[in-house]
C-alpha cells in the first residue's frame, strides 16, 4: 500500500454546510456542482474560484454534471426541476435548455462521445421512469424516449466509450439496460438486460465489452456484454464476476464509485469513522480482480464526512476529492512511495470468457 498527501484544499467560497456532488475536468480547469445549486469552475493547482465563473442557481436541486466539449469549455447540468442546461464556461452564459415534458426530476445524465447526443434519466413520477435522448444539433424535441424499460428511478446513464449509439442505464429496480439508440422501437432497442438484483447506485463501461454495477448496498459485479458487431461471438454467456458486498472485503464503510484513470479502473472505498479513502485498482488477467498491492490510501480524507466524488488527472498524477464537508482536496502520491502509486494505464489485454449462465440476462 502506498499513500497520497494533500497539497491543496479549498471550500470554493461555498456556503456553510454545503456538499460537493461531482468534479469534472474541463479544459485546463475543473468544474463542480454542489448542494447550494451552484456550478463553480476553479484552478486545478490553487483550487481558487474565479468570481466570473460561479453560476448560481443553475437548477432548483442540481443533480448532475457532464462535459459536452472539453475544447469549447461547455458543460451540461441537470436537476430535480426537470431541466437539463448547457453552459458556456468562457462566456458565462446558458446556451441550451432541455426539459422533461412531465417535469419529472432528472437524476442521471450522459453525453455521447463527440458531444452530439445527450441522455437524461428521471425519477419515478406518476408511475413512470423515463430515459430521454436529444440530438444536440437539433434539440427542440427528444429523438427517443424509453418509458417501459425501468419501473423505478433511473440513477445512472453512460455511453459506450467508442460506439456513440450504445447507451447504458441503471435503476433502483436493480436492472442495468443496454440500448442501441439507432433502433426506433423501444422494445427492439433494448439489446441486453443485466439483473444486478439490487438497487443501482452507479454503473458504467470498464472496457468496450465489460460493465460494472454497484448497488446502494455496496454490492459490486462486473458483466461481459454480447454486443452486436463487437467482433467476437459466442453462443454462451460468461458468468458475471460477483465481488459481493465490498464493505467486509475492503474493511470500508461505503464505496464512492469505480473511477476511471487513463484506461485503468479503481474502486474508491471510504470509511468516515477512520477518515480514510482508498483507491484499489482493478486488473484483468484470467478475470477481473482487485490489485490490493497497488492500493493508495488517503488519510484524513474529509475528516469524518463522506467523500462524494473522486476525479483523477492522470497527466499530473493528481487526485481531487470532494465531500460532505463542502471542500475540495487535491492529492498527489507520496514522493517516497514506489511506482505502484502511479495513476497511468497498466491494464493487461482483455480476453473474453465463455462460461454459460442462462439466468444472468433475465430481467426478473
Amino acid at each position: 500500500m502506498s499513500t497520497a498527501r494533500p497539497f491543496a484544499t479549498s471550500p470554493l467560497s461555498l456556503p456553510i454546510h454545503s456538499y460537493i456532488y461531482c468534479i469534472k475536468g474541463v479544459g485546463r480547469s475543473l468544474a463542480t456542482i454542489s448542494s447550494d445549486d451552484s456550478l463553480r469552475v476553479f484552478d486545478p493547482v490553487t483550487l481558487q474560484v474565479d468570481s466570473d465563473h460561479v453560476f448560481e442557481n443553475v437548477h432548483t436541486g442540481v443533480t448532475c454534471l457532464e462535459n459536452v466539449s472539453l475544447e469549447a469549455a461547455t458543460v451540461l447540468t441537470a436537476g430535480r426541476d426537470g431541466y437539463a442546461r448547457c453552459w458556456d464556461l468562457r462566456s458565462g452564459k446558458k446556451t441550451l435548455e432541455l426539459k422533461d415534458d412531465k417535469s419529472a426530476p432528472f437524476l442521471s445524465l450522459a453525453v455521447a462521445p463527440g458531444g452530439t447526443a445527450v441522455a437524461a434519466g428521471t425519477e419515478l413520477t406518476h408511475s413512470q421512469a423515463t430515459v430521454q435522448i436529444w440530438d444536440l444539433r437539433s434539440p427542440q424535441t427528444s429523438v427517443a424516449k424509453y418509458i417501459e424499460c425501468h419501473n423505478d428511478d433511473v440513477t445512472e446513464l453512460s455511453y459506450h466509450p467508442s460506439r456513440a449509439s450504445i447507451l447504458l442505464s441503471g435503476s433502483t429496480d436493480g436492472l442495468v439496460n443496454i440500448y442501441d439508440t439507432t433502433i426506433a422501437d423501444e422494445d427492439d432497442s433494448l439489446i441486453e438486460v443485466l439483473n444486478h438484483e439490487s438497487s443501482i447506485h452507479h454503473a458504467g463501461f470498464l472496457t468496450d465489452k465489460d460493465v460494472y454495477a454497484l448497488s446502494h448496498d455496496e454490492q459490486l459485479s462486473i458483466y461481459c456484454l454480447s454486443l452486436p458487431g463487437a467482433g467476437e461471438s459466442s453462443n454462451v454467456e460468461p458468468d458475471p464476476i460477483v465481488f459481493g458486498d465490498m464493505r467486509p472485503r475492503l474493511s470500508c464503510e461505503y464505496i464512492v464509485d469505480v473511477v476511471a484513470s487513463s484506461g485503468d479502473a479503481m474502486i474508491a472505498a471510504g470509511s468516515h469513522s477512520t477518515s480514510t479513502l482508498d483507491l484499489i485498482p482493478l486488473k484483468y488477467t484470467a478475470g477481473w480482480e482487485m490489485d490490493m498491492s497497488r492500493t493508495v490510501r488517503f488519510s484524513g480524507a474529509h475528516d469524518d464526512e463522506i467523500v462524494r466524488t473522486v476525479y483523477i488527472d492522470s497527466q499530473s498524477s493528481t487526485i481531487y476529492t470532494g465531500g460532505e464537508d463542502g471542500t475540495i482536496n487535491a492529492w498527489r502520491p507520496d514522493e517516497a512511495a514506489d511506482s505502484s502509486a502511479h495513476f497511468g494505464p497498466t491494464r493487461t489485454k482483455r480476453k473474453r470468457d465463455s462460461v454459460a449462465d442462462g439466468n444472468r440476462r433475465k430481467p426478473y
